[in-house]
């Protein structure tokens, strides 16, 4: 009997263990790190580029990726202003409207001038623009932790901040 007993104790205890649920490691996943990079230089909207300037994306994004476009609208104490796209300025009481917007797709993005006018006319907007282009990566886009679900998008520096980017992490493409 004892022999039954120490046997169905043995089995039972090996039978009621379960496996180890030590899941509370913290792994760094590399390949989803959102990046900020800004095309400058010669970014000129003409009627000959058709008030459209074309980046190359190499390499290529995910379709679950998202992308976020902010032009450099000036300085505030020495520090850059940057303004979510689309945007637009209004000019002459209303009258006439400047629209900056863009689209993208895995292989490019296009940034675009849609005015009421010929866009040459305001060269402030049209000449020598400097843009910060932000691909979050669609994991991090689709993710709802607390730390991302409530980012202001049209907020560069609240992006930045959330997604652990800063302006060494900025990649330059052209000259500024």
């Amino acid at each position: 009997m004892k022999r039954i007993f120490l046997l169905l104790t043995v089995v039972a205890m090996t039978a009621l263990t379960g496996c180890s649920n030590n899941d509370d490691r913290i792994y760094s996943d590399n390949d989803t790190i959102a990046e900020v990079f800004e095309i400058n230089g010669n970014t000129t909207f003409t009627a000959a580029n058709g008030y459209t300037i074309n980046y190359t994306l190499s390499p290529q994004i995910f379709s679950s990726d998202m992308i976020l476009v902010y032009r450099l609208s000036g300085t505030n104490a020495g520090n850059d202003v940057w303004e979510a796209l689309p945007q637009t300025y209004y000019f002459n009481n209303g009258a006439d409207d400047l629209l900056y917007t863009f689209d993208f797709s895995v292989n490019d993005i296009n940034i675009y001038i849609d005015s009421t006018f010929p866009a040459e006319d305001a060269p402030a907007f049209s000449v020598n623009q400097v843009f910060r282009v932000v691909v979050i990566p669609g994991f991090l886009s689709n993710k709802s932790a607390t730390n991302t679900a409530s980012v202001d998008l049209t907020d560069y520096n609240a992006v930045m901040q959330a997604y652990k980017l800063n302006s060494s992490n900025v990649r330059t493409i052209g000259e500024r």
